[in-house]
């Protein structure tokens, strides 16, 4: 089955109108990085209503190994850029 990456904002949305609980009917597993765990944990200690990463089995959390440090002038966020460098290093993934 396939493999995805994905940053925040699918995840979010997709929980938001309760269709999260449909990515592993399309893809095994879905990889994340740390920093997507990051800002969602920011969101809820805002008040917002995000997902728990940890409910989900099928989630998991994968750091890139590296970051090119030329993308950090880019105008994105930190989850983002993770997980753009996640698939860099996994290139059988769908991002």
């Amino acid at each position: 089955m396939l493999q995805a990456i994905s940053n925040t904002s699918p995840l979010l949305y997709l929980y938001r109108i309760g269709l999260i609980d449909r990515l592993p009917e399309i893809f095994g597993e879905i990889w994340t990085p740390e920093a997507v765990k990051v800002e969602l944990m920011v969101g809820d200690k805002s008040g917002y209503d995000v997902p728990n990463l940890s409910d989900f089995s099928w989630i998991r959390i994968i750091n890139p190994k590296a970051q090119p440090s030329e993308w950090l002038s880019l105008d994105l966020g930190p989850g983002e850029l993770s997980a753009m460098s996640l698939a860099l290093e996994n290139s059988h993934c769908i991002v």
